[in-house]
């Protein structure tokens, strides 16, 4: 069990791997949340589908 603490530990190479690859992974899909979110407000916007105040 100690081996393991060591070899995933913040500071060992395969840590900081699985660290990146889960920072990556969350930029990609909040990006892709604000991208559909912008398409989706524009199709409403031209569809005249958007609340006016």
């Amino acid at each position: 069990m100690d081996n393991l603490w060591l070899a995933l530990h913040w500071g060992s190479p395969i840590g900081i791997g699985i660290f990146l690859v889960c920072l990556g992974a969350m930029i990609y899909f909040l990006s892709r949340a604000d991208e559909i979110s912008k398409r989706t407000k524009a199709f409403a916007q031209e569809k005249g589908l958007d609340k006016k105040k």
